[in-house]
């Protein structure tokens, strides 16, 4: 029988534009939306500047290279939250 360990990460949009520094981008002045939410909660990342996306897709691949699976992911206004498994 499997046994999994659960943990859950928050990832704010002051992270995101970090780490889309830390990858080489310049700053940006007025900080656009990264994710596209509407009204019925369904979101996507089209008109998203691709450099954002790259800084989520670091930051969920950190977390993975330590062994965690992501599980879900859900996006909130400021920041995103994501649901991780990896087996005990």
């Amino acid at each position: 029988m499997d046994r999994w360990e659960y943990q859950i990460t928050t990832h704010s949009a002051g992270e995101v534009l970090r780490v889309r520094e830390e990858l080489g981008h310049p700053p940006v002045e007025d900080n656009p939306p990264v994710v596209y939410c509407d009204t019925e909660g369904v979101c996507f990342f089209d008109e998203a500047p691709n450099p954002y996306v790259e800084s989520m897709v670091h930051i969920l691949n950190e977390k993975g290279a330590e062994g965690w699976e992501l599980v879900q992911v859900t996006f909130r206004q400021a920041d995103f939250i994501c649901l991780w498994k990896r087996e005990l």
